[in-house]
């Protein structure tokens, strides 16, 4: 043991962005974390939305370990919605004189004499609660009150003109006690914004957070996991206000790059710059990886920054093998990750089409969302080719029972630390291919035994990115050319899959903390 732990904290969850592998491999570790005898709170640095709210639950977070900084400061910090729509309809036809009552899905619209004066906005998950209320005046909208188990906060708006056309300008949030006292407020000013107390401080953001962190009351005895770092104000005030509390970063991407193996950086993966400039002030880097370690404590120890304690654990585990309820469709492909260009969905896409032309059995299933750019590209190409009968745009999904319906599972992103997808494929006796990046795609992709790996130089220019799309083509060919090999290498990806176990990834988390 290297310490004994009160409570955990975990930085952050986000709010706004679409989903990714650090949300994916929170979910899995809040199963983990769940069996210590200690609280667990995960933070919202911003005000979540419900669907944000949702979207973690379903990841496997619970709603009362959730813990938003905007409620922190109210009485009654809780995230759950129990306020009755019933209740809050009849007080607002007495109060606001409504003349009738329009229901439409989960708005209920409000009319007085002719006009909407007001809507009511339900939860998707429990039609019986309240999650917002809009009032307007003169068809413009003036206020939104926003629910948890009794009135949180409330928007107050203008009438404002842009380009596009008029619209709601937010001037004011006001956050209300549970006896309906103001808490704090928050004044807009165009992008800028400011909190004021009631006891009349005026804080900036990284202020606000700052106060948050001090009345946390951080001890040595509590635990903060910090799993994002880039862009993101509160890490900077966490630092300053950490005291003694031990604290341990996950890195769930590469921490440095060679030229060509990211679209967006070289050299320090941007996501942790501000980690590998102060990484004196962590207690403990979780990686994924024996060779990520390695090469994390080189690149410190190269550019003079401080080396504090490295341990592996996987960012995911095996929490069992998943086998078809019948037959796997034959010749199918899919593909899931989070779609964005340096997932490289179109050489997929591509070495698929070129495949097809040979065997015209071969589909390809594509899961995920990401860039509306990127996807509309790929889709248009899929369009020009005539591909609209074997290629699928499938969206985001729950996707943990659908690998096994298939019979080989393809990735061409250019960098993966360990490739969650990659791991619930073999667990799903998948056959695999993908590129000989680090790290994940190199311990999980056996050549000849599971699948077939296929050589990436980073830098990549477009004739040696044509070699790659012929290359993964032609390993496409070859998976299906022969089923029992391909009967091989499933079983082969099941006994890969067991040397990844949940219980090893547990194991390693309880001895941490």
């Amino acid at each position: 043991m290297e310490g004994q732990t009160v409570a955990i904290y975990v930085f952050s969850l986000l709010v706004g962005y679409a989903p990714n592998g650090v949300d994916y491999a929170q979910g899995y570790r809040a199963w983990i974390l769940r069996k210590l005898p200690y609280p667990v709170r995960y933070i919202f640095a911003e005000i979540p939305r419900r669907k944000d709210i949702e979207f973690y639950q379903e990841l496997g977070i619970e709603e009362e370990e959730m813990l938003s900084m905007h409620h922190f400061f109210l009485d009654h910090p809780g995230l759950r919605l129990s306020v009755r729509a019933e209740d809050k309809l009849e007080e607002l036809k007495n109060s606001l004189l409504i003349t009738d009552v329009i229901y439409n899905g989960l708005e209920i619209h409000l009319v007085k004499n002719g006009t909407v004066a007001a809507a009511m906005i339900l939860a998707s998950e429990n039609r019986d609660c309240l999650l917002e209320v809009h009032y307007y005046n003169q068809s413009k909208l003036i206020r939104t009150e926003v629910y948890t188990d009794r009135l949180a906060y409330a928007d107050y708006f203008v009438t404002a003109k842009s380009e596009q056309g008029l619209y709601a300008k937010t001037t004011r949030r006001i956050y209300y006690h549970s006896d309906g006292s103001v808490a704090y407020e928050q004044i807009f000013e165009g992008e800028r914004f400011w909190y004021l107390f009631p006891d009349g401080r005026i804080l900036t953001k990284s202020e606000f957070i700052g106060e948050f962190i001090k009345r946390m009351n951080l001890s040595e005895s509590d635990t903060v996991l910090i799993d994002r770092f880039a862009q993101f104000d509160y890490v900077q005030p966490l630092f300053q206000g950490r005291g003694r509390t031990r604290m341990i970063a996950v890195m769930h991407a590469g921490h440095y790059f060679e030229e060509g193996e990211s679209a967006y950086t070289v050299n320090f993966n941007q996501d942790y710059n501000y980690l590998m400039k102060y990484t004196g002030m962590i207690d403990i880097i979780v990686v994924s990886t024996q060779q990520q370690k390695e090469e994390l404590a080189e690149k410190l120890l190269e550019y003079g920054r401080s080396v504090p304690v490295i341990r592996v654990i996987p960012a995911g585990g095996v929490d069992k093998l998943r086998q078809p309820d019948g037959g796997r469709r034959p010749c199918s492909i899919l593909s899931v990750s989070r779609i964005q260009m340096h997932k490289r969905i179109h050489w997929i896409i591509r070495s698929v089409i070129k495949a097809h032309q040979l065997n015209e059995n071969i589909s390809l299933d594509i899961y995920g969302s990401g860039s509306i750019d990127y996807i509309n590209t790929m889709k248009k190409m899929v369009g020009e080719y005539q591909a609209e009968s074997y290629i699928r745009f499938m969206g985001h999904r729950d996707v943990t029972e659908v690998y096994k319906n298939y019979e080989l599972f393809i990735a061409a992103s250019t960098f993966e630390t360990l490739g969650l997808s990659i791991m619930e494929a073999v667990s799903s006796g998948n056959a695999v291919i993908g590129l000989t990046v680090k790290y994940g795609s190199r311990l999980l992709i056996h050549p000849e035994k599971n699948g077939y790996l296929v050589d990436f130089v980073p830098g990549a220019d477009s004739e040696e990115e044509d070699r790659i799309i012929g290359d993964m083509a032609e390993r496409i060919i070859e998976v299906f050319k022969d089923r029992d090999r391909l009967k091989r290498f499933q079983m082969h990806s099941y006994k890969t899959a067991g040397e990844f176990s949940s219980r090893m990834v547990e194991e390693k988390w309880m001895e941490l903390l």
